[in-house]
C-alpha cells in the first residue's frame, strides 16, 4: 500500500444506499483550501479562515447552475481523526449525488481514498497503533452484538499495553545479550547464562498463556447453528420455512421427504444463526436411511444447539427420552409441533405427562398457525447468546494476523529458550540468541505497528471501506 500524505484523499464516509443525509470525507493539508473552492458559506466566511471544531452551514457548488444545501463540520490539524485537516460535507443521501460532489472534489484536485487511507493515515501520524485500527475496521463491520464486543476488545488498547510489557522485557534483556557481546574481551557479565534462560522462560510462558487464553476474532463472524432434529413428519421442515420465512424446505405428509441436510438463515432478535433441516432419525435399516441418519446425527455433534423436534399429537414424551438420548449430551432444546392438532385439554394431559416423568415441559408451538413460534425465537435466542464465549474485561481477542505474529514470537523464543539453556551459552552462541531475541521482538512490533512494511499496511487497510 503506496501512501502520499501530502494529497487531498476524498471518499464517500457514510453507509451504501440512499439515507435522508450521507458524508463526503475530504482529508490532506490543503483540504479547507480544496473546501474553499467548492462550498459557498451561508455567513460569508471561508472554510480555511474557520476555526476547528466548526460547523458551517454552506451549499456545494457542483457547477455554475447548480448547487446542494449542505453542512461542513471542519476539523483542523493535529485534533482531526487523521490528524490533518479535514472537512465532513453532509448533504443529500443520494448514492448519486455523493458521487457528483466526489467527482467535483477530484476535479478541484482531490484523489480518491483507497480503502482505510483515512485510518492509515491516523495510524502514520501516531494517533493510533495497529490493534486499534484494526478494531476500527472490525466495530465498522460488527453486523451482531458478539461482534461488536469482539470489535471493541481488539482496539481498547489491552493487547497493544500486554504487547508493549513484553516488548519492553525483551528489548532490555536484548541489550544485555548485545552488551555481553560487545564487552566479550572484558571482565564483566551483564547477564548470566541462568539468568538469561530463567527471564526468557517466564516471558515465552507469559506470551504462551496469551495465545492460548485469548479468543479468535474470526470466531464471532461465524453465525451460530441450530439443527431441527426429530422424528420424520415431526414438522421440522415446516418449522425451518416457518421461522426463516422462506419455503426453503419441501413440506409434506410423506415421512421422509427430506433426506439430505439443508440450511436457512434465521434471525433471532439482534443474532443472526443458521437452520439446518436433515432427515428424520428413526430405526429404518434401508441403505438411504441408514446414510441419512448418520448425517444428520454427525451433524448435531457440530451444531451449537439442537432443537429437538417432536410430534405433539403423537407420544411427545417416549419421543422426547429416544431423541435425546442419541444426541449424546449436546445442548438442546426440547419443542412440541403441530399444537393446533390438540385439543386443549389433551396439551395439558401431555405437560403432566412430562412433568410426572421428571422431564422437562417443551415449548408447544405450531409452525402451522403461528403459536408459540415468537416464545420459540425468544428461547433459541436466548440458549444461543448464552452458548457463546464471552468477551470478559481481560479477555484478549485476536485477528489472525495478530495471532500468527504472537506465534511466531513464541517460536523465536522457543529457539532462544533452548540456545540459552545449552550445556555452554557461551559467545559461540550468544549471537543467535541476540538473533532469536530481535526475530521475537520485531514479530511483536508487527501486532503494534513498530514494525510495518508496505505489505503489512496493504493487507490490514485493504478490508477497510473506502471511507474510513
Amino acid at each position: 500500500m503506496e501512501l502520499n500524505v501530502d494529497d487531498v484523499i476524498v471518499a464517500v464516509s457514510s453507509a451504501a444506499g440512499f439515507a435522508p443525509v450521507g458524508i463526503v470525507r475530504v482529508s490532506g493539508p490543503g483540504a479547507c483550501h480544496l473546501a474553499d473552492r467548492l462550498l459557498r458559506p451561508a455567513a460569508g466566511v471561508a472554510v480555511s479562515s474557520t476555526p476547528g471544531f466548526r460547523r458551517v452551514a454552506c451549499e456545494v457548488v457542483l457547477d455554475a447552475a447548480s448547487a446542494l444545501p449542505a453542512a461542513a463540520l471542519v476539523f483542523r490539524a493535529p485534533r482531526s481523526y487523521t490528524r490533518q485537516d479535514l472537512v465532513e460535507i453532509h448533504t443529500i443521501g443520494a448514492p448519486a449525488v455523493l458521487e457528483a460532489v466526489v467527482r467535483r472534489c477530484v476535479e478541484l484536485g482531490a484523489r480518491r481514498a483507497q480503502p482505510g487511507e483515512f485510518t492509515a493515515r491516523a495510524f502514520l501520524a501516531g494517533a493510533m497503533d495497529l490493534t486499534r485500527a484494526e478494531g476500527v475496521a472490525a466495530v465498522i463491520s460488527a453486523e451482531t452484538d458478539a461482534q461488536l464486543a469482539a470489535a471493541r476488545r481488539i482496539g481498547d488498547g489491552y493487547l497493544r499495553e500486554s504487547v508493549e510489557r513484553a516488548m519492553d522485557e525483551l528489548a532490555r534483556l536484548t541489550a544485555l545479550v548485545e552488551a555481553d557481546i560487545d564487552f566479550a574481551e572484558e571482565p564483566i557479565e551483564f547477564i548470566t547464562p541462568e539468568q538469561l534462560g530463567r527471564q526468557v522462560d517466564a516471558l515465552l510462558d507469559a506470551l504462551t498463556a496469551m495465545t492460548k487464553d485469548a479468543l479468535s476474532a474470526e470466531r464471532f463472524d461465524a453465525a451460530p447453528r441450530v439443527l431441527l432434529f426429530g422424528r420424520p413428519n415431526a414438522g421440522k421442515s415446516s418449522l425451518l420455512n416457518a421461522l426463516s420465512a422462506t419455503d426453503r424446505a419441501i413440506c409434506s405428509a410423506v415421512a421422509g421427504t427430506t433426506r439430505d441436510v439443508i440450511s436457512a438463515p434465521v434471525r433471532l432478535g439482534r443474532l443472526d444463526g443458521i437452520l439446518l433441516d436433515g432427515a428424520g432419525v428413526d430405526d429404518r435399516d434401508t441403505e438411504v436411511m441408514t446414510l441419512a441418519r448418520q448425517m444428520v446425527l454427525a451433524e448435531s455433534q457440530r451444531v451449537d444447539l439442537v432443537c429437538v423436534v417432536v410430534d405433539a399429537a403423537d407420544d411427545p414424551v417416549a419421543a422426547e427420552a429416544d431423541l435425546t438420548a442419541r444426541l449424546g449430551g449436546r445442548p438442546h432444546l426440547v419443542v412440541a409441533n403441530k399444537i393446533d392438532l390438540l385439543q386443549p385439554a389433551a396439551r395439558v394431559t401431555r405437560e403432566q405427562r412430562f412433568r410426572g416423568r421428571g422431564r422437562a415441559v417443551p415449548l408447544f408451538v405450531s409452525a402451522t398457525s403461528g403459536e408459540g413460534m415468537a416464545e420459540l425465537r425468544a428461547a433459541l435466542a436466548s440458549r444461543l447468546a448464552g452458548s457463546g464465549q464471552t468477551v470478559g474485561a481481560s479477555v484478549l481477542v485476536l485477528t489472525a494476523r495478530q495471532r500468527q505474529a504472537l506465534a511466531d514470537a513464541v517460536a523465536s523464543l522457543g529457539r532462544a529458550t533452548d540456545l540459552a539453556g545449552g550445556a555452554a551459552c557461551t559467545a559461540d552462541v550468544a549471537d543467535l540468541v541476540a538473533f532469536e531475541l530481535r526475530d521475537a521482538l520485531d514479530a511483536l512490533g508487527r501486532i503494534t505497528g513498530r514494525v510495518t512494511t508496505d505489505d503489512l499496511l496493504g493487507r490490514i487497510f485493504a478490508d477497510f471501506c473506502i471511507g474510513k
